[in-house]
């Protein structure tokens, strides 16, 4: 059977490791000297948009608008986001969320984070809607409550390009499914299999798939998976 997809796992050091990156500006910090190492899994660079993997040690950064919008999903460490009006908002590991472009916040990192994360620096078209507003924090602990297929939609980009769906899966099978957007998915509980044409690839709980848009896969979950799903939709 010919392969019609190009089915990614997210290993949290990367697949031969993370690299250095580049030095931050040590300068235009509150405190700290970072070092910062990572992993790129799909880049489309005239579009800012990528997904990877990022570890980093200490830092607090200014209170300024964020220059991106941005997925985390926290593996290890701990964060503390300010506002300007003072309010903290405390991320730990195991935590999602998400950071609008232009949002005005203050990064406040105390020791090592390593995180999953998708970044889309594009235009900001004027929108109106919750999520450009706040820093989304999904709940990912709650269940829907019946053993059917449902999503709830915790965030959208002004764009409209990115968004985060939280899933809840009975035991499903789809012969055929094709990506309309580029998908980084996380499994919470349960078990998601994906095969490509040429091999199956079973993620379980705390694993990390990425498919590409307009990849073709047959799905597969076991009742009771939840996922959070992370997506970018290429314009055109």
């Amino acid at each position: 059977m010919t392969k019609t997809a190009n089915i990614l796992r997210f290993e949290p050091k990367g697949p031969n490791g993370l690299e250095q990156w580049e030095q931050m500006d040590y300068g235009s910090l509150v405190s700290g000297e970072p070092v910062q190492h990572g992993h790129l899994y799909h880049e489309i660079e005239d579009r800012g948009y990528m997904v990877g993997v990022w570890d980093c040690t200490a830092f607090t950064d200014q209170m300024m608008p964020y220059t991106v919008d941005e997925y985390m999903l926290f593996l290890e460490g701990d964060l503390t986001m300010v506002l300007p009006d003072g309010t903290e908002i405390e991320i730990k590991a195991g935590d999602a969320f998400i950071i609008p472009k232009g949002f005005e916040c203050q990064w406040k990192q105390p020791g090592f984070v390593h995180k999953i994360f998708m970044i889309l620096d594009g235009p900001v078209p004027e929108a109106e809607n919750a999520s450009l507003h706040r820093i989304t924090v999904p709940d990912l602990a709650s269940r829907f409550g019946t053993d059917v297929t449902q999503s709830r939609t915790d965030f959208v980009n002004a764009a409209g390009t990115m968004r985060v769906e939280v899933q809840d899966h009975g035991a499903v099978a789809e012969m055929s499914r094709t990506s309309h957007a580029n998908e980084l998915i996380t499994v919470l509980d349960g078990t998601l299999q994906l095969f490509d044409g040429q091999k199956p690839h079973v993620f379980n709980k705390g694993d990390t798939a990425y498919l590409h848009m307009r990849d073709t896969v047959s799905w597969k979950t076991t009742a009771g998976t939840r996922l959070i799903v992370a997506s970018y939709t290429e314009p055109g």
